[in-house]
């Protein structure tokens, strides 16, 4: 049974993700015993490994996502008007300045794993990990908008005088189908003169009226009034009033509406829940989220090979090691970030992970080493994203859609020397590495003109770890019939060294873990 067991466990080795499983963790429980355990970590980060638009690799502040001298590039949008707003006044170069932003960005992670694993044999157990999770975002932004130094820009009249807004474009629309009812009638005879000039001028009303509103929808702000764009847009707006009444039709008669409040530092925080600002979210701010379910771990794992010398005439130890391998599936029991809320993460992804392991331990006198490898696959699922960028801290909410997100395996190895300073003692050393490919993202309506590929292009990643720790444990001790009972301590610190992937965060993560045993059924093992 033993070894079909572990054939098939073989077959299976899928290991996958979760980047704070360490192999020194990966135990066997002596047979008939409940296994108790609360290994609480905190981890907290504020930088990544970033990577440039040509593809060069860096180091980033998580706050360079909301860090612009001009603020244009925190909204899409803003772009977008800028190449309107040139065509409706046939000129080049415009440059629109919001105001100068500054960002800094931390984030952390407490997570709680309580769980309880049953050596139903000397070399098998299975248990089961239950995650107590939360996750926090800390953040502290400055926004200047400096009107007297080239600031242009300020919050839309869509969002702050939508009536003067509604109310232009309603006369310029009538003006536009007047001028085109007006260019059918001179054209009826046939071409000439009066036909061309016509409908060049209801080729101008309806070029304006279309265009001016692409503008007014394409961000949340707009040029201030007086400002040098919002004087030439008065000038076409004007101009076009002025023929049209020349060419005895009703003009358009309202003024363009232009911006009249700055955004501030309290408004831009406050700019995804403002009414007709298109983003439809959370304010930005520090958050701290509540304590909720992980991803719920269910495990197996088996000794396939061992061998425990005993103690010379000298007392000294002789070559002892074991071989165990390990099945895991993690459940989507946690929470997947919510799309409405920025710069935040969720305590799940929402989605099957199936991972398996091989492990190895050795130990020579009071030298030990450990030697693992991990590999896995990760199971499609269908979430609702925004669509954009990852840099891009507040996406408008026409990216808001479902998705069907296929994550990409991946593998983890882990060398984990140590040294005994007693019988129950040990002090700890690890090196980790962990890559995984890149995801695949796929829109569920494919006639959607956003581009998926925006989610998928910094989802890969490369990660090496170092570590140090103390363990304390007496079930070697205990199966021996030296410590009165098994119980199994550690601490541990563990510091991201190096990187690749874009969005690779840079963290350092603490560690502390109790484990208790009790006995469920059979005698005492011995050694």
């Amino acid at each position: 049974m033993r070894r079909s067991l572990a054939s098939a466990l073989l077959l299976c080795l899928i290991v996958g993700g979760d980047l704070a499983a360490q192999i020194l963790d990966d135990t066997l429980v002596p047979r008939g015993q409940l296994r108790l355990q609360a290994h609480p970590s905190f981890t907290i980060w504020s930088t990544r490994f970033g990577r440039t638009v040509d593809g060069t690799e860096l180091t980033e502040d998580l706050g360079t996502d909301l860090t612009d001298p001009t603020g244009s590039l925190l909204f899409p949008g803003i772009e977008t008007l800028a190449q309107l707003l040139e065509g409706i006044t046939t000129s080049s170069g415009y440059a629109p300045v919001l105001g100068s932003t500054e960002g800094r960005v931390a984030q952390e992670v407490t997570r709680i794993e309580f769980g309880g694993h049953v050596g139903v044999f000397d070399w098998l157990t299975i248990g089961i990990v239950v995650p107590w999770t939360r996750t926090g975002t800390a953040l502290d932004y400055t926004f200047v908008a400096d009107t007297t130094g080239g600031a242009d820009l300020g919050l839309s009249p869509t969002v702050t005088n939508s009536g003067g807004v509604d109310g232009y474009l309603l006369a310029l629309a009538n003006a536009a189908a007047a001028a085109s009812a007006n260019a059918a009638t001179a054209c009826a005879a046939g071409p000439g003169a009066g036909c061309a000039a016509a409908q060049s001028l209801a080729d101008r009303a309806t070029s304006l009226f279309g265009s001016t509103g692409n503008a007014y929808a394409a961000s949340p702000f707009f040029p201030m009034a007086g400002s040098a764009m919002a004087t030439l847009l008065a000038q076409v707006s004007s101009t076009l009033d002025a023929d049209l009444v020349g060419a005895g039709l009703t003009g358009i008669g309202v003024p363009m509406a232009f911006a009249t409040d700055v955004l501030t530092e309290e408004g831009l925080g406050l700019l995804p829940q403002t009414p007709g600002a298109g983003i439809d979210g959370a304010p930005l701010g520090t958050r701290l989220g509540l304590w909720q379910t992980g991803d719920i771990e269910v495990s197996a794992l088996i000794r396939v090979l061992e061998r425990v010398a005993g103690a010379g005439a000298d007392g000294s130890m002789g070559l002892s090691y074991r071989m165990t391998i390990g099945l895991l599936a993690r459940l989507p029991t946690g929470t997947p970030e919510d799309p409405d809320v920025f710069l935040d993460f969720g305590t799940g992804d929402g989605q099957t992970d199936i991972e398996g392991r091989v492990t190895g331990v050795g130990s020579l006198g009071r030298l030990g080493l450990a030697v693992g490898g991990r590999y896995g696959i990760q199971a499609s699922s269908t979430l609702t994203k925004r669509v954009a960028p990852l840099e891009l801290a507040m996406p408008p909410l026409s990216t808001r859609q479902l998705v069907r997100w296929s994550p990409a395996s991946y593998l983890g190895l882990e060398v984990a020397p140590s040294f005994q300073l007693s019988d129950e003692l040990s002090l700890t050393g690890q090196y980790s590495f962990f890559y995984k490919g890149r995801d695949v993202y796929e829109l569920v309506d494919a006639a959607l003109a956003l581009d998926p590929d925006e989610l998928a292009r910094e989802t890969g990643m490369k990660l090496h770890q170092v570590g140090v720790g103390l363990r304390y444990s007496t079930v070697q001790s205990w199966t021996g019939g030296v410590a009165p009972r098994p119980v199994e301590l550690h601490v541990r610190v563990v510091r991201t060294v190096a990187g690749s992937g874009g969005h690779t965060p840079i963290s350092t993560r603490v560690e502390a873990g109790i484990r208790l045993f009790r006995r469920v059924w059979g005698p005492r093992p011995t050694g």
